[in-house]
């Protein structure tokens, strides 16, 4: 691996990768600061770009002339060959890998480095690699390339490949070429093991090659088999944000799992605090993200084997979002369909005797509609966070939307009453608009309702000699005392955030 690549990394180390099918095999792991990389150890015949440069220039082989080659197609290795580039990257396609005594190799015409023409007769120098893919695949058995060996392409080559080619067997996951590196195999997924060039002084030698890369910004990790709230046995699976990735690796014992997934989350969570700086550098005051990341939804009542669902949830602006995927684009946050006003939403998190399975850390989420949601995440400090996060969010959403008006009555008469963060509860009068009274947050002393729409406010009296009771009737009950305990959180916040951070961690 390169120095730089080397000073990236966070931990290595070597786990079982199961596909659920059969017996782990043991892969070497590697966590970036951006990424999961899973390695498998192939013996491959070595040759450096450097040492292919210099052999190909003893070869007094001409960059500027175009050369023809014929390959017959084997049954077993195809054409022998993987290609890399494209007109997407702005470069001819490149022959990147010759493999050993096959079809490329067996003319000793061809080289690593050599730049693709025409196949068949048919100009591809400005093609993009997928179309180069499909001319070769569906060239007959003898296949003509009019190739041109391009100097330019040494550092494409050498530049490390940022997906890894993986069989789906080995992972949960699509098939994928390596960097757009595609093998001419008959198969076209899964290359030969012990690839080379038609050129001397190479050897033999074992190297570790990327199968599978997960990327960490907006990824997942989850110790919970897909779907329950059974806890996998000394095992966890991270899936990557880009709803592709995914893989299930075994460890030892408790104590390296534990030790695993600490250093994954904290690495997750890493890329996602930059993700979310780079999106509010660039966001309105309205649109900034609080906090954002991976949630388990329950979905249903019943103690159905499968009932857990995972939720992408975002606290962004006034508003908590549920994703069934990250957002990637600004169409994402618009279309969403659930989406709610966090300062008409209340959080609990649930006690030991109130969780609802064997997931023990949930918060429950209810709506002034009526409506609720069960959300679950792995650790005590993720809900922690959570929780800290949702309040921090309601604040900001209260001191962006500033006040907040309830048609009510009082005294027999229609009124509005206004919630405002500077100012405090003021009644007006529903007809004239006249101010009935009004009062500071700090005076209210206590409430109580009848759970349907009445409501008494006790507040202290101006010369602080007695208390002052104002009865209410709201038809919209259940959102003005979800509003007035955001608005009074936020005044609170303004005041001494100390202490509200104190509660918060105390109801965890």
């Amino acid at each position: 691996m390169a120095g730089e690549a080397q000073q990236n990394v966070v931990k290595v180390g070597f786990l079982g990768l199961s596909d659920g099918k059969r017996d782990p095999e043991i892969v070497r792991v590697q966590l970036t600061a951006d990424s999961l990389v899973l390695q498998r150890e192939e013996t491959v015949y070595g040759n450096s770009l450097a040492a292919i440069s210099s052999q190909v220039n003893n070869f007094d082989i001409d960059s500027n002339r175009e050369r023809s080659v014929i390959l017959r197609r084997q049954k077993s290795g195809g054409l022998g060959l993987s290609i890399k580039g494209g007109a997407e990257h702005n470069i001819p396609v490149l022959i990147s890998r010759i493999f050993k005594d096959q079809a490329a190799d067996q003319t000793g015409q061809l080289f690593v480095g050599d730049a693709i023409i025409k196949v068949n007769g048919v100009n591809v120098e400005h093609s993009t690699h997928d179309d180069v893919v499909q001319h070769l695949k569906n060239s007959p058995d003898d296949v003509k390339l009019t190739v041109r060996y391009y100097r330019a392409a040494t550092p494409y080559l050498r530049a490390p490949a940022k997906r890894s080619r993986y069989s789906s067997e080995q992972c949960n996951g699509n098939a994928s070429p390596a960097d757009n590196e595609t093998t001419g195999s008959s198969e076209w997924k899964t290359p030969p093991r012990s690839p080379t060039v038609p050129l001397t002084g190479g050897r033999y030698e074992k190297r570790w090659t990327n199968i599978l890369t997960i990327p960490l910004a907006m990824a997942a990790l989850t110790k919970y088999q897909t779907g329950t709230d059974k806890l996998r046995p000394n095992s966890f699976e991270v899936w990557g944000g880009d709803g592709v990735t995914s893989a299930v690796l075994h460890c030892n014992d408790v104590t390296e799992v534990t030790d695993w997934c600490r250093v994954v989350t904290a690495a997750i969570a890493a890329a996602n605090a930059n993700f979310i700086k780079l999106s509010n550098d660039t966001a309105s005051p309205l649109h900034q993200i609080t906090h954002m990341g991976w949630m388990s939804e329950r979905i249903g009542a019943s103690k159905n084997f499968q009932n857990w669902k995972p939720r992408f949830v975002a606290l962004r602006g006034e508003d908590m979002f549920l994703m069934d995927t990250p957002p990637v684009s600004q169409r994402d946050w618009v279309r969403c369909d659930r989406m709610y006003k966090l300062h008409e939403l209340m959080c609990k998190m649930n006690r030991d005797q109130e969780v609802l399975d064997d997931r023990l850390y949930c918060v429950g989420v209810q709506l002034s509609t009526g409506e609720s949601c069960y959300l679950s995440v792995e650790t005590k400090e993720e809900l922690t966070l959570w929780m800290g996060a949702i309040q921090t969010a309601t604040h900001h959403a209260v001191r962006i939307i500033g006040r907040k008006t309830f048609g009510v009555s009082w005294q027999r008469r229609l009124a509005a009453l206004t919630l405002d963060f500077t100012t405090g509860f003021t009644l007006y009068d529903g007809e004239n608009k006249a101010v009935l009274w009004t009062y500071k947050f700090s005076q209210l002393k206590g409430s109580s309702d009848d759970n349907k729409s009445k409501i008494k406010l006790l507040f202290q009296s101006p010369n602080l000699r007695h208390i002052e009771t104002q009865e209410l009737e709201c038809p919209n009950l259940q959102a003005l005392l979800f509003s007035m305990h955001a608005f009074l959180s936020a005044k609170l916040a303004a005041v001494d955030p100390v202490f509200v951070r104190s509660l918060a961690n105390m109801a965890v």
